[in-house]
């Protein structure tokens, strides 16, 4: 490939989710320059964690599995394995009315794979692994095409961050399609790539994290509990506790992904509003002590998975050469090992791997 500098060729992935992350790995050994814009203070994307009231809590993806020889490879021979857990227990079912059920045993059986740390250590142990530059609290608002094969990447505060052969957009469709709005001196319009990206639709919902001071009563092998007629105003009821290391004996961490429905309701409302919505949801799955949580934290999630799939190959069939795609919008829904195959299969297109 001809380059900008007549040296290794630069790629811009826009993006430290999981997917980038894992097309970064897989170019690791490849004579590409690799850089990674993160707007975030650090890696991982949805597979997030943060410390609250001392507690490593999972307030967006709850595990991943590793179903496919790809991620096996990744996750258990590339990456450290120290900190490596699996989650115990089954996945319940509730439904509108509360009604709670054992799940599907053939499903229960596959193995649910998270970190002592939390989930995020994905991220970044992908990120230590790819050797890629990565560049945190930097927000990627615009590119401007320098020649027909590179383009400049402009950050939020107007500043030039170098010009790059070519561009991995990893971010969700709406905001990929934003970004490129606001791009400048671009040969073309566009407008098909942009009428295919604005196609796209995400949900938006809340994580509630609660901490209560006593343990919650639950059946003894139940490490979550999936709403599955996708009635009820939780989607998802996490108990942080049946991850080894992360929560003591004598207390209970709830994390409830609450649904796309109840989550535009309240996505404005004040917190005690949000809190007190939630709780009272939270009451007809589980016994609250009648004093409540001892703390409280929240999560508002723009995009937290797509409604459905769009066409990677669509998409980069009538974008510029140099540009390519990944992500949730391309798996049609929100799934670790998923995000991350697409991750692998970009890193094979911009190879010129069929």
């Amino acid at each position: 490939m001809k380059t900008v500098n007549d040296s290794k060729p630069k790629l811009a992935i826009i993006g430290a989710g999981v997917s980038g992350l894992a097309a970064a790995w897989a170019l690791k050994d490849a004579d590409w320059e690799v850089f990674v814009f993160e707007k975030s203070r650090g890696p991982s994307g949805r597979a997030a964690t943060r410390t609250m009231n001392g507690i490593r809590v999972d307030h967006g993806a709850n595990y991943f599995k590793i179903d496919s020889p790809l991620l096996e490879e990744l996750v258990l021979r590339e990456l450290p394995n120290e900190g490596l857990i699996q989650i115990p227990g089954n996945v319940y079912l509730f439904n509108e009315e509360s009604t709670i059920s054992k799940g599907d045993m053939r499903i229960n059986e596959e193995i649910k794979w998270n970190y002592r740390n939390g989930i995020s250590e994905l991220g970044k142990r992908i990120a230590k692994a790819s050797h890629a530059k990565i560049i945190k609290q930097t927000r990627i608002i615009a590119c401007e095409e320098i020649s027909e094969s590179s383009w400049k990447i402009i950050s939020e505060e107007g500043k030039s961050l170098g010009v790059f052969d070519a561009i991995l957009f990893t971010p969700p469709a709406p905001q990929v399609l934003e970004l490129i709005s606001k791009s400048q001196n671009l040969s073309s319009s566009l407008s098909d790539l942009k009428g295919l990206l604005g196609e796209s639709e995400f949900f938006r919902q809340f994580s509630i994290i609660m901490g209560f001071d006593q343990q919650i009563a639950r059946p003894s092998d139940c490490c979550a509990m999936l709403n599955e007629d996708r009635k009820h105003a939780i989607s998802w009821l996490g108990f942080e506790e049946t991850k080894s290391g992360r929560v003591g004996m004598d207390v209970s961490v709830i994390v409830a992904q609450m649904s796309p429905g109840w989550s535009m309701s309240y996505y404005d409302s004040c917190e005690d509003v949000i809190y007190s919505e939630a709780l009272a949801e939270l009451s007809k799955l589980i016994d609250v002590p009648p004093s409540g949580p001892l703390w409280k934290n929240k999560q508002r999630w723009k995009y937290a998975h797509p409604k459905f799939a769009l066409d990677i190959d669509e998409i980069e069939e009538c974008a510029p050469e140099g540009w390519f795609f990944c992500g949730d919008s391309f798996v049609g829904r929100g799934r670790i090992g998923e995000a991350i195959l697409t991750g692998f299969d970009v890193a094979n297109r911009i190879l010129g791997v069929k």
